[in-house]
């Protein structure tokens, strides 16, 4: 005699529950223990003020729906965009920006790439640099200004969950971004991406 575990709310429920279980078990509950450590040996650093509102102008402007950060560890990906990721590339990120579509090119490595200029240019008119590209350029982003007042609290938010912030990082960050506009902080943002946690001149393929 068979048993259709969808026929049995009560089995649907507690297998759903085991599998959501088991998930938390193996790949959330290792974090906890495994951050702290990571941590004190990793070259990542926390972003500066200025990085992340950049990273909020990123997010704010969609380009997580065209670009990933996740480079796999398979050749091609490796030839294509550089080193695979690693642990400690995302160690202070929240959320995390990994993405699921390359309309555009991974961005894991993408500061050690290109120089602040090219970064500038591409944003105000990517068939410049790019003919082919389909990107929409963002010139308007380097005439609003960065919202300085709510910086501090956003690091401070960010310190609760475990990012080290200092009190006097914190306490400088509405001046580190006083007169920035959003484009100089995307900017800023995108040089900064694979820059710590590169180890050697392999990663600036």
């Amino acid at each position: 005699m068979s048993f259709n575990m969808t026929k049995s709310v009560v089995a649907f429920i507690v297998i759903s529950f085991g599998v959501a279980a088991f998930s938390f078990v193996v790949w959330v509950l290792p974090g906890f223990f495994i951050t702290p450590h990571l941590a004190k040996l990793t070259d990542a650093k926390p972003y500066s003020p200025l990085q992340l509102e950049g990273r909020d102008v990123y997010m704010s402007q969609g380009c997580h729906v065209c670009h990933t950060q996740m480079v796999r560890n398979l050749e091609a990906e490796r030839l294509r965009y550089g080193r695979a990721n690693k642990m400690e590339d995302d160690i202070y990120e929240h959320t995390f920006l990994w993405g699921s579509s390359r309309i555009g090119p991974d961005l894991t490595n993408i500061g050690l790439k290109y120089t602040e200029d090219w970064q500038i240019q591409h944003l105000k008119d990517p068939q410049s640099l790019v003919p082919e590209s389909i990107m929409p350029p963002f010139i308007w982003l380097f005439d609003q200004p960065v919202d300085s007042s709510i910086t501090a609290k956003k690091m401070q938010a960010l310190r609760e969950l475990g990012v080290p912030y200092s009190d006097e990082e914190i306490a400088n960050a509405e001046q580190a971004v006083n007169g920035k506009t959003k484009g100089d902080a995307l900017v800023a943002y995108l040089m900064s991406l694979g820059v710590d946690t590169h180890k050697n001149k392999k990663d600036l393929q």
